[in-house]
């Protein structure tokens, strides 16, 4: 299957990060075409030609930002994609050469690290809207009803935030009324009661309890329960930027665990 996803223009690109891997990668190629040459038979000449030349003012527009700025000054409309793509067989050609000239190393490690990311993008947004569709078919219906809308716009931190608060919630609407305290319990403190079986009989337990390995497995599934709420504790009193859609939906996945794990023993 060919795998197809929305393409990232350079020109809306904010991160510095990004930013200076790509003008070390322009850079870099200019220089390595004007400075350094291999053989005298003309081939490397020509193969370096065939690659630089069809976008040659775009790159020399890419290495003259003024990425200290803090600002993106290229206007112009190649993508992140298509820088890396067109590049695939310099960084061929490159790394054939031993040993690399500093000018030749950085080419390298900027071109590896925009690839890498082109990559991990690629895991998701080269999901079809089919696919995208089956995953969410897999959801615990409660973290689908909370979070899938979220998702789906981008709003990934919310998404999460709003998993985990279900995951809680849940939690809190059974135990309460079971051991009907002031104030009622909340965050750690109620998955302590809920799942804890030191000095107390749990309220939600996933099995016997009988031996060391059930026990473990109880203690187990209760720091997954009190790992949901730290999570959620932190996103909630910080400034969190969850920009990862691959672990946006990880989260949803242990939420789903989480809530078909209540479905079952806590009944």
């Amino acid at each position: 299957m060919n795998i197809k996803y929305k393409e990232t223009k350079i020109s809306g690109i904010n991160d510095n990060i990004f930013l200076c891997a790509i003008k070390d990668v322009a850079t870099n190629a200019l220089f390595i075409k004007n400075h350094i040459s291999v053989g005298d038979d003309g081939e490397w000449d020509y193969k370096l030609n065939k690659i630089i030349n069809p976008f040659r003012q775009e790159l020399e527009y890419l290495s003259s930002m003024k990425i200290e700025s803090g600002e993106n000054n290229y206007f112009g409309e190649l993508s992140l994609e298509r820088l890396v793509k067109e590049f695939e067989d310099f960084y061929g050609l490159i790394t054939c050469i031993s040993p690399l000239s500093e000018e030749e190393s950085r080419f390298v490690i900027a071109y590896k690290f925009l690839e890498n990311e082109i990559n991990k993008k690629g895991k998701i947004d080269s999901l079809t809207k089919e696919s995208r569709m089956y995953y969410w078919d897999d959801i615990h219906q409660s973290i689908k009803n909370v979070s899938e809308n979220r998702y789906k716009h981008g709003n990934y931190a919310d998404a999460v935030e709003a998993a985990f608060k279900e995951v809680i919630k849940r939690v809190k609407d059974y135990v309460n009324p079971v051991i009907n305290v002031k104030p009622k319990l909340d965050g750690n403190k109620l998955m302590n009661r809920a799942f804890g079986f030191e000095n107390q009989k749990p309220i939600i337990k996933f099995n016997e309890l009988n031996t060391d390995e059930e026990k473990d497995e109880q203690r187990g599934i209760m720091n997954l329960f009190k790992g949901v709420v730290d999570i959620r504790n932190r996103k909630a009193h910080e400034n969190i930027t969850l920009d990862d859609p691959l672990r946006t939906l990880e989260y949803m996945a242990l939420s789903s665990l989480l809530m078909r794990l209540l479905d079952k023993y806590a009944k």
